[in-house]
């Protein structure tokens, strides 16, 4: 029957383990670190009056018949869940234990620390001489049973009597853990044990642990929520103390990765990786775009505070005091906390459908009594080479505070250390960052919607942190610094001023990283031209590709001028053509084309004759027979046709589309084509067009 219960309303299960996801990537294979589970775990303690019934035929352990062993990683036969993580091994203790991710050998003398995760029947300075501990898989999923046993053991390391067996069992499927105990020889036990559970926390995410431990080994014992080692007698022949763990799952937390096959080529968009806390790395054509780039932060679970290389991260300010997730934060800034992160988007569900990525990472900082809250959400679009990121801060009642963020870091630019600076438009529509023409890279922040800025920086990466501690009246604002030289080692970054008001307040902003007008050279029909001589050509109609929405096509000379207009153009040379756009203040790679003139096609018309005597017309022009009898040819009036003046000029027949219109033409025949405002002749064949080319006198 239940003697007892007892409960726990700790927050969390409190352990780490590192598992690899792998993705495959053709140039290399890159890990993500798996989320954990937050949860909220209830530990229920049962004791009751059952049976010890020794293992048969379980597998040794030899390590553990010692003073001090522990194991390597055993099966535990099938997937045990604690709440937060799944476990397949474990690792036991001749001191009475069992640990998951690492083996512990030594006995618990306090309260574990860090992300320890133990099952304690009887923890103490135990020894295994003479004994043997062996462990079994029973039964048939999803309803199997791991027995783990301490047969014959001495409750002292240097006792000469096996006074105590023990085992533990982990029940499939229902995250029941039971301890059971059979009394050795009578002897003193000679020692202090602990007996209970410990999931451990992780101080990066604010967890709590979840534990339970006993205050005596009687039939009816009490319970801890803290670390007590109070076992002084063995519990009796029999004795069975169960702990049933209910869980409820409040979210997840830590690395998360948004377009993880992504981020290799130009075609497939940008892959982004983001730790527990926001830090980022953003790969794009297979190289990193954040200082460092080589680092993938790929245990952004474990160490969400982790950041590629040097400034780099969130700084959120509540009056003078610093929450951070990363490095950056005011010059000479004191006593900066980092920000607690609370939960991200499970990772299975960021792609809500097909090519597009939602990604939330809460976190909170607190200052008297008053608990901040800080959302980042990421929107990424496949296969865009840029992302949204909303800030949204939530300012609790009774707050007097101004409340700033900022958010900055380290550039790289796709194989580049540096690059010149930029900002375009007018407050508070800003495109603001670092462009390097010479190999197409571009990093920048552009405002959407919301909070506007409240400073902007694109200058040498080591003033970020400066910049943020100018003086007490612009604290926390970056002062609209730019460098736009070549050679600076540029960072970025924004700051917003959210003002003391309590409420939500949310700042909407793209973070581009390819120049609007595209990374491609625009495309020509050839490299070289020849019109003909004494022609004006237009350089627009050798282009084979359009330019993108919103992008203006510009064409410069040899010396680097614009040509005000490319479509009536009459000096040969090399002239290049790019894209470019005026909102973001960049160009794409150009292409060259180089001109000369045809001189062997020139045709000249010289002005016509004006002087003379006018002549009688010799030939009767007519679409109606009026002789009787045939014509004679002989007569000059038939052969030539002469038409002569100053003002007069022949008015051909006119017809919309001779091709169509005239249905039996006829070889020689000449009309006006009144669509095409041209002269054509028939050949016999087709119709062609009668152009004139024009040349100097």
């Amino acid at each position: 029957m239940i003697q007892n219960a007892n409960k726990s309303n700790a927050i969390g299960f409190c352990f780490f383990i590192l598992f690899t996801l792998l993705l495959w990537f053709p140039a290399k294979i890159i890990a993500q670190e798996k989320q954990m589970r937050r949860v909220t775990s209830n530990i229920t303690m049962q004791a009751e009056n059952s049976a010890f019934v020794p293992l048969v035929g379980g597998t040794k352990v030899t390590p553990l018949s010692a003073d001090s062993g522990v194991s390597t990683a055993l099966p535990i036969g099938f997937t045990f869940s604690t709440g937060r993580e799944d476990h397949t091994t474990f690792y036991a203790s001749s001191n009475g234990h069992i640990t998951f991710n690492t083996g512990i050998m030594a006995a618990f003398t306090a309260a574990p620390t860090g992300n320890t995760l133990a099952l304690a029947p009887l923890t103490a300075d135990l020894s295994g001489v003479g004994g043997t501990f062996s462990y079994q898989t029973s039964g048939v999923a999803p309803n199997r049973v791991l027995t783990a046993e301490w047969k014959d053991w001495k409750w002292n390391y240097n006792s000469s009597q096996k006074v105590i067996s023990f085992q533990v069992k982990m029940y499939e499927g229902t995250n029941t853990i039971e301890y059971i105990y059979e009394e050795g020889i009578n002897m003193p036990n000679n020692g202090v044990a602990a007996i209970g559970l410990y999931f451990g926390r992780d101080d990066n995410y604010g967890e709590t642990p979840a534990q339970l431990w006993l205050t005596n080994s009687s039939t009816n014992p009490g319970t801890s929520e803290t670390f007590v080692k109070p076992i002084t007698s063995r519990p009796a022949s029999g004795q069975l103390y169960r702990f049933i763990i209910a869980n409820t799952l409040i979210g997840y937390y830590g690395q998360t990765v948004i377009n993880a096959p992504g981020g290799t080529n130009s075609n497939d968009g940008i892959r982004l990786n983001i730790s527990g806390a926001g830090n980022m790395q953003i790969v794009r054509k297979g190289t990193g775009q954040i200082y460092q780039p080589g680092n993938s932060l790929l245990v952004g679970t474990t160490k969400p505070f982790d950041i590629p290389g040097s400034t780099h991260g969130l700084a959120l300010s509540i009056g003078r005091d610093i929450f951070k997730s990363g490095t950056l934060s005011p010059q000479g800034s004191v006593g900066d906390k980092y920000l607690v992160p609370i939960t991200s988007t499970q990772q299975s569900l960021i792609e809500s459908t097909p090519g597009h990525f939602e990604n939330t990472i809460k976190m909170k900082a607190e200052k008297n009594g008053l608990t901040y809250f800080l959302d980042v959400k990421y929107t990424y679009n496949y296969p865009d080479p840029s992302v949204t990121i909303d800030y949204k801060v939530t300012i609790p009642p009774g707050n007097t505070d101004k409340v700033q963020l900022a958010h900055g870091w380290d550039t790289y630019l796709s194989g580049g250390d540096s690059g010149p600076g930029f900002v375009k438009g007018t407050a508070p529509n800003y495109v603001m960052g670092v462009f390097k023409q010479a190999s197409s890279s571009y990093e920048a922040f552009q405002y959407k919607s919301g909070v506007a800025w409240s400073g902007y920086f694109s200058a040498a990466y080591g003033l970020l942190v400066s910049q943020l501690n100018r003086s007490t009246a612009a604290y926390m604002a970056f002062g609209n610094l730019i460098n736009p030289a070549a050679g600076t080692d540029n960072g970025i970054g924004i700051s917003i001023d959210f003002g003391t008001a309590p409420g939500t307040f949310n700042s909407e902003n793209a973070l581009i990283f390819a120049c609007e007008a595209g990374d491609v050279a625009p495309k020509l029909s050839t490299a070289t031209a020849k019109p003909c001589l004494g022609t004006t050509f237009d350089l627009n109609s050798y282009l084979t590709s359009e330019p993108p929405l919103g992008v203006e096509i510009q064409w410069k000379n040899a010396s680097g001028v614009l040509v005000a207009d490319p479509t009536n153009v009459s000096t040969a040379g090399t002239y290049t053509v790019s894209f470019y756009s005026d909102l973001y203040g960049c160009s794409s790679p150009s292409a060259s084309l180089s001109v000369s003139f045809d001189a062997t096609c020139a045709v000249c018309y010289k002005p016509a004759v004006t002087t003379g005597t006018v002549l009688p017309i010799k030939t009767i022009i007519s679409t109606l027979d009026r002789v009787d009898t045939p014509r004679n040819y002989a007569d000059a009036r038939t052969g030539s046709l002469i038409l002569e003046s100053k003002e007069k000029g022949l008015v051909l027949t006119r017809i919309a589309s001779p091709e169509t219109a005239i249905t039996a033409p006829v070889e020689g025949m000449i009309v006006y084509d009144t669509v095409n405002k041209v002269i054509k002749l028939y050949n016999g064949t087709s119709w062609k067009a009668m152009s004139q080319q024009a040349c100097p006198d």
